[in-house]
């Protein structure tokens, strides 16, 4: 199977601790890249089989400071600091596990929506005949978090490129009503897509796209009648619209939903 990313060995004119390099093409713009950096809360969520949970010390524009669980259950303190004067962030392993380890990511624009990444793995204390299987190793580790980040970014990208007129009062969509084994069902209501589910013995209607950073909210409902966004892990009261998880975001103005002679209309 051929590779979408090229690893190149550390040189012999390289710093001591230099175990290699990751190179990668992604096909998204500089702005995706730079929320995608700074987006801290997303690392247990959308890459559950690395991270199991985080902890925020610190944020802001310049980057931001975290106590991090890996998925085997490693604590780490890792920093990450945006230069965007220089298109490069460089994180740092502060505590934990490789201690001291430095990974610096460089963006090259190649056009608006596509971007060259140099990703340079500094790991002290490696011996010189283990470097390049370490760096191998931080290689294969990158390519999964970024086929992961690709797809998350491209899918925002996607739905902000959608332009949103307002709904008409009238809007309104009439359908059979689904079996169980269709639900959630995918629903366009005035333009915009929503998604139909069951929960308690009623119909529910709740927006397909999470209203903090527009992640899918296709999966099921659990027994408290939540809906968890998978990049974020923000829930939401699939009947009021309130987030149950802290945050302040809510869902906007859904549909109602009508029933009648096996048929079902949604409408404002």
């Amino acid at each position: 199977m051929s590779l979408r990313y090229e690893f190149v060995p550390a040189g012999a004119e390289s710093r001591l601790d230099h175990v290699g390099t990751y190179k990668r093409r992604v096909p998204v713009s500089l702005e995706r890249m730079y929320e995608n950096a700074l987006d801290w809360e997303h690392l247990p969520h959308l890459h559950g089989s690395s991270f199991s949970g985080i902890e925020c010390l610190d944020s802001g524009a310049w980057g931001w400071r975290a106590r991090v669980t890996s998925a085997g259950g490693e604590a780490s303190t890792l920093e990450l600091c945006l230069d965007r004067s220089c298109r490069r962030w460089i994180t740092r392993n502060l505590e934990g596990p490789n201690t001291g380890a430095e990974i610096w990511t460089h963006v090259f624009i190649v056009e608006e929506r596509q971007l060259d990444l140099v990703i340079d793995y500094f790991v002290p204390g490696v011996p010189e005949a283990a470097r390049a299987k370490v760096g191998e190793a931080y290689a294969r580790a990158y390519e999964t978090l970024y086929d992961e980040d690709v797809w998350m970014m491209s899918e925002r990208q996607r739905l902000l490129d959608q332009r949103l007129d307002s709904i008409r009062a009238d809007a309104a969509t009439e359908l059979a009503e689904p079996d169980a084994e269709d639900l959630p069902l995918p629903v366009q209501v005035g333009g915009r897509e929503y998604m139909l589910n069951r929960f308690a013995g009623e119909w529910v209607v709740y927006p397909a796209a999470c209203p903090h950073q527009l992640g899918p909210l296709r999966g099921d409902i659990n027994s408290n009648g939540e809906i968890t966004c998978p990049w974020h892990g923000y829930r939401f009261d699939v009947r009021s619209g309130d987030c149950t998880s802290g945050s302040h975001c809510r869902f906007g103005t859904v549909p109602r939903v009508s029933a009648g002679a096996g048929r079902l209309t949604l409408s404002f």
